[in-house]
């Protein structure tokens, strides 16, 4: 019972990310405030964070054994080379996490080629503090220590966007350019309403994130007055009636996404997880819920977590426990090789 409660605890911290139960958390927003790094670098000295003040930076979060982690270095190297970066002091962080000692880690970092500064994070608390959920990710901050965009994985479009971040962070390209070189189709179409739909839902959830909750309510209400089919507006305040138990709110924004979206997972499993809530009867229909999603993706962490707490409200153990770790084992495998 004990392994059950820790397997348990250890997923909803994860999938939850604190702050919006089981439905799942991101790397930091656009505009979000970066987190200090209070970190040891391979000598064992504490990484000063003056080198930082006011100039832009990288942080890589990965490690020097994985493979596309060594990509994105080489590839963010690369760039920091060309001739329109030759002028900008912007300094990369590789932040790593294996259990080694400082001499093996060196030794692996030997052929990196990486012109920056390794810190070593064990803990894994700054992994923690900007919400990493796969490697590498990578947050290109701006010299204001705020968070320009955050890269998570090595995509086909890694590269192009890395460049752009590093524009923007430089001050040589606008926030709203790179906002349309993000989403050239969805930019064009989008009315004027619309897009300040799209900037009230983001800085609603920076709000979330701050527990300033009836100010992210507002904001969140703001931009689906101007937008009523926004979606991540609606997601976005349904996890906020979660945080505050308000189930029922919850309940009536999820389904509202799911009468226009019937297979998007996220809304089947906002309503899943309302149900598994109120518990009772209604955990034959989140049970059931829960199994289309794992019958469409049986690689689906958070169904798989929440399957785990309607066992458990059945109390049948040996089957939450054996839900719980099959979400930790998927969150774990996406953590080394995406």
């Amino acid at each position: 019972m004990r392994s059950l409660q820790i397997a348990a605890a250890w997923c909803c911290l994860v999938l939850a990310g604190g702050a919006e139960p089981a439905l799942g958390a991101a790397a930091p927003p656009r505009g979000s405030d970066a987190a200090p790094i209070q970190l040891n670098d391979l000598d064992g000295a504490a990484f000063d964070a003056a080198r930082v003040a006011g100039r832009p930076y990288i942080i890589i979060f990965g490690e020097l054994y994985h493979r596309q982690t060594r990509e994105a270095c080489a590839e963010i190297q690369r760039l920091l080379d060309e001739p329109r970066f030759a002028g900008d002091t912007i300094l990369p962080l590789l932040i790593v996490a294996q259990p080694l000692s400082r001499l093996e880690l060196k030794t692996q970092a030997e052929s990196l080629g990486l012109a920056g500064v390794i810190l070593h994070d064990p803990e894994r608390k700054a992994f923690a503090d900007y919400r990493v959920s796969v490697m590498p990710t990578v947050v290109v901050v701006g010299g204001d220590q705020k968070v320009v965009h955050s890269l998570p994985g090595l995509t086909a479009r890694f590269a192009d966007l890395l460049a752009d971040s590093l524009l923007v962070a430089t001050g040589r390209l606008s926030v709203e350019r790179f906002e349309q070189s993000l989403h050239p189709d969805a930019a064009e179409s989008l009315t004027d309403e619309q897009v300040r739909a799209n900037r009230l839902t983001q800085l609603a959830r920076q709000l979330a994130r701050r527990g300033l909750d009836d100010l992210s309510d507002e904001k969140y209400r703001e931009a689906l007055h101007l937008w009523p089919q926004s979606t991540e507006a609606r997601l976005g305040l349904g996890r906020l009636h979660l945080k505050r138990g308000k189930i029922s709110e919850a309940e009536a924004q999820f389904r509202a996404v799911l009468s226009e979206q019937p297979d998007l997972v996220e809304a089947i499993l906002g309503v899943a997880y309302v149900q598994t809530l109120r518990g009772g009867e209604e955990l034959d229909e989140a049970q059931r819920l829960v199994r289309g999603v794992l019958d469409r993706d049986a690689n689906q962490p958070r169904a798989h977590y929440l399957l785990g707490r309607i066992f458990e409200q059945r109390d049948q153990p040996a089957q939450a426990a054996a839900s719980f770790k099959r979400a930790a084992e998927l969150l774990m495998e996406r953590q080394v090789t995406e």
